[in-house]
């Protein structure tokens, strides 16, 4: 794999492990990096098969950090409707929603 793609690949591992300890400072913090990566990516050029594995990667990175906003907004009581489903995309509305707080 190329320099800039493992670099981009380590910046991935990163943002998952800060999202997963629901850290909101690395998060915010690896963003940076992930956008310095993505330009070094687009003027080396990437084969395919590091694009796919690099692009699911950051798709699965996506799903958890949706959930993971879901979650806090949940707990805020901001929405008790999931807005995302398992695999990262927007949830249907379903019509029956209950609002309110026990």
């Amino acid at each position: 794999m190329h320099e800039a793609a493992q670099a981009f690949a380590r910046a991935l591992a990163e943002e998952r492990r800060a999202a997963m300890q629901a850290d909101f400072d690395g998060l915010l913090r690896v963003q940076e990096e992930k956008r310095v990566c993505l330009s070094q990516l687009r003027a080396a050029g990437i084969d395919t098969e590091a694009h796919r594995e690099l692009s699911e990667a950051a798709r699965q990175n996506i799903a958890l950090i949706r959930h993971l906003f879901s979650c806090v907004k949940g707990y805020l009581g901001a929405d008790a409707e999931p807005g995302y489903t398992a695999r990262g995309e927007v949830a249907p509305a379903s019509g029956n929603h209950v609002r309110g707080r026990l």
